[in-house]
């Protein structure tokens, strides 16, 4: 659940500003970091000769990945995007390709009209391999009535469902992350049912402001869009899990 925290419209400008300038450096070290981890990430590690590759040995594991992965698809297909689908094998279209988005969620703002908008957080970032249909994508769908292609839907599913599963059972990375100031969260949202979301977060908090502040902004863009901002005075309260760790012993 998203914080609310009062502002005045005055401070709404320089706020964002603010927010901005964080979110993109955040998101230049997070990338940064991504480069050199993405053959840890490798699917094959998960699916072994029961996806589509050059290389034919077996992974020890692989059969029980899949048949849990295939059991969650067959379930998140149906009652998730209401489009009940098989998974066969070889998988096929997993690139060991990261992507990272800003995750986001769909927000009734009250008032006189009500109007639901997407928000983004600018500390917050869904990891996934790269697809063509993403949270962004789903939540504009679900706003405006647009049909998903079956082949996307299919390639979203597994691919959160291998990143989960390899996170699972690769613990060390998400210590990694840890270590790198990046907790590693599993989300999901409403417009995808127990679809589950790897997410990335950094200790910088965020807040939404009230309800007329954001009413005020997006009458002003024109978009039903708007992005959380940074609480500048949480900075000075940031952890150092290092400090704490050498600390206790």
């Amino acid at each position: 659940m998203s914080r609310v925290k009062e502002i005045d419209l005055q401070q709404m400008g320089p706020l964002r500003h603010a927010s901005q300038k964080r979110s993109q450096l955040l998101e230049k070290k997070l990338n940064g970091h991504l480069a050199t981890l993405t053959p840890l990430f490798t699917p094959r590690k998960i699916l072994g000769e029961f996806m589509e590759s050059a290389f034919k040995d077996k992974v020890l594991g692989a059969e029980a990945n899949f048949k849990n992965i295939e059991e969650q698809f067959k379930d998140i297909s149906r009652n998730g995007f209401k489009m009940p689908m098989k998974l066969s094998t070889p998988v096929t279209g997993i690139k060991n390709a990261l992507e990272i988005y800003s995750w986001q969620y769909l927000y009734p703002i009250a008032g006189d009209v009500e109007q639901t908008i997407t928000v983004s957080s600018p500390t917050r970032w869904v990891l996934c391999y790269a697809s063509a249909l993403d949270l962004s994508r789903l939540l504009k769908a679900k706003t405006e009535g647009e049909t998903l292609r079956g082949d996307d839907v299919k390639e979203l599913i597994i691919n959160s469902l291998v990143m989960v599963t390899l996170l699972n059972k690769f613990p060390g990375i998400k210590s990694l992350f840890a270590d790198l100031r990046f907790n590693v969260t599993v989300e999901r949202s409403p417009v995808s049912g127990d679809l589950p979301y790897v997410v990335l977060n950094s200790p910088l908090p965020s807040f939404r402001p009230q309800d007329d502040i954001i009413q005020t902004v997006t009458q002003l863009s024109g978009l039903p869009m708007f992005e959380e901002l940074v609480d500048l005075d949480g900075i000075d309260n940031l952890d150092d899990p290092f400090k704490a760790a050498v600390a206790d012993v």
